[in-house]
C-alpha cells in the first residue's frame, strides 16, 4: 500500500514540475520579448529614438551662446550634435555603488560598459564624451582616453548639473544649443531619442 502511494505522489510531483518548468519557459520568453519589443532597431540593429516610447527627461530648452561656445571649446566639438555623461564624485552620489577604488580597474569597467551602451545606438555622427567630478578619477581617466574629462573648475557641474540626483547623467545638446537633459540614470532609448530630435529627424512630439 505504501509502494502505491508512493507512486501516485511520484506521479504527481513529475506532472506538477513539468507545469511549473512550462510555466518558468513561457515567463522568459514573453519577458525577453517584451525588451526586445521596446528596442527600435534600424537596418543596422541600430537603437533610434522612438516617439511612441514617450521617454522622460528633467530639462530641455536652450543654451546661451557663451555656455554653448563654453562647450564646444572645452570639448572640441564641431559634430551637430555632443553627447556628454557626467559622473558624480562618490561622496555626491545619493545611491552608493559598489564600484571599484582603483582607478585603472574602474575605468576598465566603465569603458566595457560604456563602449557596449553606446555601440547599440545609432549616435548619427554624434560626439560622445564622458567627465567625472572626482579629480582622482578624471585625471586618471583622462591619461588613458581622450574621450574622459575631469571637471577640473566644477564648471559643469555649477552650471549644467547642479541639480543632479544620481551618480549617472546625461546632456545631450545640438550646435543651436537646443537640448534635452536627464539627471539621473538614463537609457539607450533616451539617448537615442535625444539625438534623433535635435538632429530633426522624427516628428515633433512632446517628450513627457
Amino acid at each position: 500500500m505504501r509502494e502505491s502511494s508512493l507512486t501516485i505522489l511520484s506521479s504527481d510531483f513529475s506532472k506538477t514540475l513539468k507545469f511549473l518548468t512550462g510555466l518558468l519557459l513561457i515567463t522568459f520568453t514573453t519577458g525577453c520579448g517584451i525588451q526586445q519589443a521596446n528596442k527600435q532597431l534600424n537596418p543596422q540593429n541600430k537603437i533610434v529614438g522612438n516617439p511612441a516610447d514617450n521617454l522622460r527627461y528633467d530639462y530641455a530648452g536652450t543654451f546661451n551662446q557663451e555656455d554653448l561656445q563654453f562647450l564646444k571649446d572645452t570639448f572640441r566639438w564641431t559634430q551637430d550634435v555632443l553627447v556628454i555623461n557626467y559622473n558624480l564624485s562618490d561622496d555626491n552620489c545619493a545611491i552608493p555603488y559598489n564600484k571599484p577604488t582603483d582607478p585603472k580597474t574602474r575605468y576598465d569597467r566603465a569603458r566595457n560598459y560604456w563602449d557596449s551602451f553606446y555601440s547599440d545606438i545609432d549616435l548619427m555622427g554624434a560626439k560622445v564624451v564622458h567627465v567625472e567630478a572626482s579629480e582622482r578619477y578624471g585625471k586618471a581617466f583622462g591619461s588613458y582616453s581622450n574621450r574622459y574629462y575631469w571637471d577640473e573648475k566644477g564648471f559643469l557641474l555649477d552650471h549644467f548639473f547642479n541639480n543632479a540626483r544620481e551618480c549617472e547623467n546625461v546632456l545631450v545638446v545640438n550646435k543651436e544649443g537646443k537640448f534635452y537633459q536627464e539627471n539621473r540614470s538614463y537609457s539607450q532609448q533616451q539617448v537615442a531619442f535625444y539625438i534623433a530630435k535635435l538632429k530633426d529627424q522624427i516628428p515633433n512630439y512632446e517628450l513627457e
